[in-house]
Order: structure tokens, then sequence, then C-alpha cells
């Protein structure tokens, strides 16, 4: 069986979230609650990951699923970074966040003539609302100044996951429909960078729940 390149990377990309998520599953109990938020992640977007490509290998569209990643994922995100950040105002701000985020998708998701067409506006909001928390880290880090070795910490690898992937996402999201219009092939060649892209964050939480948390 012959695949493209694309089509290569997509199915590659179950590899590191399977090997993040044993990871997990190994070191769950020496972990503390920040990661293990993260490792119930990774046991929610595997499943899901391995249906959307059961469902491209059938060559059916996938697309519905993304609405139930990206409000699981986000919320999973959130609880993450609640327990990263310990910040009031944000354990406040949260359950807002992510509830009008989830009203939002659900809306858009029950108001859409075809749900197996991608709509880029749950995609670039989720984005905006993960570099958010990433943001907030970072000015955690930044701020405090308590520590030495930045990529000893788990949350630091995390972060610069989600930064990389997401900052990417953004562009992806924002201008997707229009590459689909102007060049199949265009579109396919920025949706194996997105695989890619995707590689790399799940290689970065399988190296942060690797690691020994600083004492």
């Amino acid at each position: 069986m012959h695949f493209t390149l694309q089509q290569l990377l997509m199915r590659l990309t179950l590899v590191p979230v399977l090997v993040a998520g044993i990871i997990g599953f190994v070191r769950f109990r020496q972990l503390p609650l920040n990661l293990r938020y993260l490792a119930g992640l990774l046991w929610f977007v595997l499943p899901i990951e391995i249906l959307g490509v059961v469902l491209l290998t059938l060559h059916r569209n996938n697309l519905f699923l993304m609405p139930i990643y990206m409000v699981g994922e986000t919320c999973l995100l959130g609880l993450v970074y609640l327990h990263t950040l310990q910040s009031r105002p944000f354990t406040r701000l949260l359950p807002w966040v992510v509830g009008g985020f989830t009203l939002y998708a659900l809306a858009d998701t029950l108001w859409a003539e075809n749900l197996t067409r991608f709509r880029p506006g749950q995609q670039v909001l989720q984005a905006v609302l993960v570099l958010g928390f990433v943001g907030l880290y970072f000015r955690k880090l930044l701020n405090e100044l308590q520590v030495p070795h930045p990529t000893r910490e788990p949350m630091f690898w995390v972060s610069t996951g989600l930064f990389i992937y997401f900052l990417g996402y953004l562009q992806i999201a924002l201008f997707s429909n229009y590459l689909l219009q102007y060049s199949q092939q265009l579109n396919h060649n920025i949706w194996a960078v997105h695989s890619l892209l995707y590689l790399v964050l799940h290689s970065c939480f399988g190296y942060a729940l690797w690691l020994r948390p600083r004492k």
C-alpha cells in the first residue's frame, strides 16, 4: 500500500501520543496533580486519534470529531495550568473561559449546515486560549525567577510544545479554507506541516512526563 507523505505523517502522529500515554500510565502515581491531568489528556486524545485514523483509512470524513476533541483538550489543559499557576484570578476565570468556549463550540456545531466541513472559528479561539495559558506560565516563570534550570522542569516542555504547536496551528486554521480553494496540493502540504507540529507537541508531552519534577 502506497501512502503519500501527508498520509504517512498523519498515521505517525499516533506514535508519540501512544508513547506519552504509556509513560503517563507507568509514572502516574509519581506525578504531581498538574501532570496527572496531562496524562489524562493523552488518554482522552488517544481513542479519538485512533478513530480518526480509522475513518481516514476508510476514506470517511472525520471532522465531526474535532469539537469533541477541542472541548476536552481545552478543559484538561485548563486544569493542567490551574494546578501549575496556583493563581486565584486564573482559578476564578477558568470555568467561565472553558464554559464559554464549550458553548461556542456547541452552538457553532449545531448551527453548521455541514458537520463535515472545516470550521476555523473553533480552532482559532482554542489556539488563542491555550496560548494565553502558556503566556501566563512563562510570565510566572520570568517574574518569580525561582527555576535555575527551566529545561529540567516538566511544565517548561509542556508549555514549549503547546506554544510551537498552537502558534503554527493558528496560522493553519486562519488560512486553511482559503488554501483549499487556491491549491489542493498546497493545502495537503500545509496539513503535513500540521502533522509535524503534532509530533513535536506530543514528543514534548512524553518528555515532560518522563522528567522527574524539581523538588
